[in-house]
């Protein structure tokens, strides 16, 4: 990993209480909000779920369960510990688009956080991981197993909430943007950095710097990240620049890798290069009215792979509105997504937008089964709120391919399926979302949701076109304690 730090992160408001001590900065709604209690499910906030459990303080149902909260109340208070345990059954019919191959198989993940502050100014964090899978199809690796890992380990310098800088360094959670640098934690083991950390703020306007290298999940043991792959960034954001309740976020990201594929040139006929990446985006999201938000975001890439130039760009943008007089108190919402392709495999350029570290869950429905890479994706839903805590959502999707010579990617930027000539057309496809997630208490919560994809033209064509089905349940506990 890269030895220095440079992030610039202009946060948003004074940030509100989270559940999840070992998160900053991540902020998935307006004004700072976070996506709180143990769900830890970055769903977008326009789709209602991130806004419900950050923008009210309606009543739970059931009596909260915080027994490492409650254990730390009666410890010295320059020590405190965390749990969180979650379980998910999933099932895959024709998974990867191949018919009759299914799966099906339960997820566990559990985690054991501790940390020490001996000062105001300085707190010790180490979390331990074991994500495990039953019965699902071998081989067992990440990221759905990730056995007896150490999934935090750091010393931060300072208090972010209260004092002006802050430095965090050692292996940690970045969530700066969940579109292009997250820790994507609806994935098994989820997504841990080594990195250095500084923030800064004044006022309303924070400034963060960081380098970071992304952990390489092992099946069994402590995982570390390659050598050389590393990320930098200066990300920020000031509130109410433009907007009443808004936040604007301009960002800079470098990404560098020692061996990345490359077309054939003229001067190098190598298919591997050095590749050295800058993304230059910016962000504007907020509340207007009281009840319309917003999401605006565009960037653009360039650099290098080997001898080709890169050339990319990507945007996405969305609206809602929800009625709050109304019962149940709809929330319509509807977002496009653009995200560049390669046009011609031996111009010597890169096309295909780099999604770089996103959060991977429903970035594109909840099936998962696309990136933001060489896509246009049109989504419309609506979420319902039946009772206290408790969310139905329904969404529509309409995928196509950018480019169709290029491929169809993955949401880990892998190739699904690829027709160098274009000749089977650029409608992937339709999907289809129900999800509903009730919260018992701040700690315990309970989800249930199942995917459909229809597939379009250029499915039929390449994959003999099966559906593709996706149910699942979850369970999630989340109790980090009181020491922060």
């Amino acid at each position: 990993m890269a030895s220095t730090l440079l992030l610039l992160s202009i946060g948003v408001r004074p940030v509100y209480a989270q559940d999840d001590v070992t998160t900053r900065n991540g902020a998935s709604g307006y004004g700072g909000a976070w996506i709180t209690g143990p769900a830890s499910n970055p769903l977008s906030f326009l789709n209602g779920p991130a806004f419900r459990t950050t923008g009210e303080k309606t009543p739970y149902d059931f009596r909260d369960f915080a027994p490492l909260s409650s254990l730390d109340e009666q410890l010295p208070p320059w020590i405190g510990f965390g749990l969180e345990e979650r379980l998910r059954w999933e099932e895959m019919v024709n998974q990867s688009f191949k018919r009759n191959d299914d799966d099906n198989y339960l997820l566990n993940r559990w985690r054991f956080l501790m940390q020490i502050k001996p000062a105001s100014w300085l707190r010790i964090v180490g979390q331990l991981q074991d994500a495990r899978a039953w019965w699902q199809q071998p081989p067992l690796q990440p990221p759905n197993t990730n056995r007896f890992d150490l999934k935090l380990a750091y010393a931060e310098f300072g208090d972010p909430e209260k004092q002006w800088i802050s430095v965090r360094v050692g292996r940690q959670l970045i969530n700066y943007n969940n579109t292009i640098i997250a820790n994507s934690e609806w994935r098994d083991q989820g997504r841990s950095y080594d990195a250095v950390v500084t923030n800064l703020h004044v006022d309303r306007v924070h400034l963060g710097i960081f380098a970071a290298s992304a952990v390489v999940p092992m099946d069994e043991g402590i995982s570390h990240h390659q050598e050389g792959n590393n990320i930098y960034g200066m990300y920020g954001a000031i509130d109410n620049l433009i907007a009443p309740t808004s936040s604007f976020e301009p960002f800079v990201l470098w990404r560098v890798d020692p061996s990345v594929s490359v077309e054939p040139t003229a001067e190098s006929k190598a298919k591997t290069g050095h590749e050295s990446e800058q993304a230059y985006g910016i962000r504007w999201k907020g509340l207007a009215f009281n009840n319309f938000d917003y999401s605006i975001e565009g960037i653009r890439e360039g650099g290098t792979d080997g001898y080709n130039n890169i050339r990319a760009w990507g945007t996405t943008d969305g609206i809602a509105y929800r009625f709050a007089p109304v019962p149940w108190k709809p929330r319509v919402f509807t977002q496009y997504d653009y995200a560049s392709g390669d046009k011609n495999s031996k111009d010597g350029t890169h096309g295909t937008f780099d999604t770089m570290y996103p959060t991977a869950h429903d970035r594109f429905g909840i099936s998962d089964q696309f990136g933001w890479q060489n896509i246009k994706a049109i989504r419309a839903g609506v979420t319902v709120e039946p009772h206290n805590r408790w969310t139905l959502t329904a969404q529509w999707l309409d995928f196509w391919l950018a480019s169709a010579t290029d491929s169809l990617y993955n949401t880990s930027g892998g190739s699904i399926v690829r027709n160098a000539l274009g000749t089977a057309g650029n409608h992937v496809g339709n999907e289809a979302d129900f999800y509903t997630w009730y919260e018992l208490n701040r700690h315990v919560n309970i989800g249930v949701g199942v995917a459909h994809i229809f597939p379009g033209q250029y499915l039929m064509i390449m994959e003999k076109g099966p559906n593709f089905t996706y149910p699942y349940f979850a369970l999630n506990f989340k109790d980090a304690g009181t020491t922060h």
